[in-house]
């Protein structure tokens, strides 16, 4: 961490997260072209959510605008296309009272993907605001020469529910992270707002884990053998690490200050949170400091993508850049191969750019 203070300084000074109370329209840059070091793939929808299928090329992206659902990207010809165009198989025994989704009305916000059974095929779940709020969850099949999914049903939430990310297990137990109910929305001022609730396949109904009430419950991921999870609170600028055997309390807490967490994903073997700097002089300071004074929430911010190690508690910080005209609303990174992906909750695009260190 020493050498990342170190070399950063005068970036820190120049260069924090949105609050995610709104949800922006759709921003679409005049030109697509290269910006800043990064380079962009374009003809998406607010893609705040990105995973890769397995350890090939392709990407799965949310789309969280007026007209998003779910895209596809191909990261090694550097294009995108809708993935979900309606196919549907409905479980009716497993998800009961669930109607498939209006393909030009549906969108995604958060996205899990857990692999099957069937070597190649996955469970994709989407957190939808759209037009109720739920979590819709699909069969990912990427045998063939590209994927494709199929919608089997879905959770709904109570309607004061604003769920920002899911996780599950492989059993089917769904785990969301709700980042606003009961009509809460400042997390920014230290008010708890959000919690984690779970469904399971037997009980079919929704269940608080207490313990896990935050300040803007945001990012959630599950431990490779599934005994915890880990929460990025935007609130806090921290991950709580809960067993899930016990949510009372956080296992393990870990904060970092220079930047407010959105996602956090597994990427590969890296456990990696994305998130915008937490005082944004070109903005107007912190999110606080912006929220008393009026600003615009979703001012393009400098941004970072740092490694987790969840037993050591220890950062590893992967890139990080200034303040880009052409790419604001950072929310999810991961690497493949040599390159960086980054997520935007705001933009028509993602980015990518060579992960440095990288030979």
């Amino acid at each position: 961490m020493k050498s990342f203070y170190a070399a950063t300084t005068l970036v820190l000074l120049m260069l924090p997260i949105n609050a995610q109370i709104v949800h922006p329209a759709t921003e679409t840059p005049a030109s697509c072209a290269p910006s800043m070091g990064l380079s962009f793939v374009c003809g998406l929808d607010q893609p705040e959510d990105l995973l890769q299928v397995g350890a090939g090329k392709w990407v799965v992206a949310s789309g969280m605008g007026e007209h998003g659902g779910i895209f596809l990207i191909d990261s090694e010809a550097k294009t995108a296309k809708r993935l979900f165009t309606g196919q549907k198989k409905p479980d009716a025994r497993m998800y009961p009272g669930c109607e498939a989704p209006d393909v030009a009305a549906f969108n995604s916000h958060g996205i899990a993907l857990i692999p099957a059974k069937v070597p190649g095929t996955y469970m994709l779940y989407s957190v939808t605001h759209t037009p109720f709020e739920s979590i819709h969850v699909f069969a990912l099949d990427a045998r063939g020469a590209e994927p494709a999914v199929t919608w089997i049903g879905c959770v709904k939430e109570p309607a004061d529910f604003k769920a920002n990310s899911v996780t599950a297990t492989r059993d089917g137990t769904i785990l969301i992270d709700v980042q606003f109910h009961g009509g809460k929305t400042d997390f920014i001022s230290g008010n708890v707002t959000g919690g984690v609730w779970q469904w399971t396949p037997a009980a079919k109904t929704l269940t608080l884990l207490p313990g896990t009430e935050l300040q803007g419950n945001n990012g959630i991921e599950i431990s490779k053998d599934e005994k915890e999870f880990y929460v990025a609170v935007s609130g806090t600028q921290t991950v709580a690490i809960y067993d899930r055997a016990d949510t009372s309390k956080p296992a393990r807490v870990v904060r970092t200050p220079w930047y407010n967490l959105d996602n956090i994903h597994w990427s590969g073997d890296r456990l990696i949170a994305a998130g915008m700097m937490a005082d944004e002089p070109s903005c107007g300071g912190t999110r606080k400091q912006m929220q008393d004074a009026h600003a615009d929430m979703n001012c393009h911010r400098g941004w970072v993508a740092g490694q987790l190690d969840p037993t050591t508690m220890q950062w590893n910080i992967l890139a990080y850049g200034e303040p880009n005209p052409a790419f604001g609303g950072i929310a999810t990174a991961l690497v493949i191969g040599k390159t960086l992906w980054i997520s935007s909750f705001q933009m028509d695009r993602a980015a990518y750019r060579p992960l440095p260190g990288a030979h």
